[in-house]
């Protein structure tokens, strides 16, 4: 009888203890949210070493929140995998050098394209797709 009071007892804490662990971070469906493998890529013409580029991605499939931007300098051609949560939106921008022609894409799980454009020489090319929900 005392094991089966302390057993019930643990048990009573650890679920407890669950449950408000999930709910500080947003409740089961944060928790076990979507999230879509993307590949940012960005090509040049005639291909320079360096160019500006500028992407999103999420810091965890596991909580909802506003993908953050980052931008590094980056030789091309560039080729990157991120993790963009369910409804957001993925994006990839370059900034070339003077004359340069770029290209970007976004595909997803590295085969189906999502989005591409090519710039003007010397002008700033994106790309961007909202993820399926």
């Amino acid at each position: 009888m005392k094991t089966l009071v302390v057993v019930l007892a643990v048990l009573a804490v650890v679920g407890g203890g669950t449950v408000l662990l999930v709910n500080h971070y947003g409740g089961w469906t944060t928790l076990t949210g979507k999230a879509w493998a993307i590949t940012y890529e960005v090509s040049a013409q005639p291909a320079e070493t360096l160019v500006e580029v500028t992407y999103s991605e999420s810091a965890t499939r596991y909580r909802k929140e506003t993908p953050k931007v980052v931008t590094t300098e980056k030789p091309l051609p560039w080729t990157f995998e991120v993790v963009i949560n369910a409804g957001e939106r993925a994006q990839v921008s370059a900034t070339p050098k003077a004359g340069q022609v770029l290209t970007c894409r976004i595909l997803l799980d590295g085969v189906k394209e999502l989005a591409s454009a090519t710039g003007k020489p010397g002008e700033t090319v994106s790309c961007e797709s909202v993820t399926g929900t």
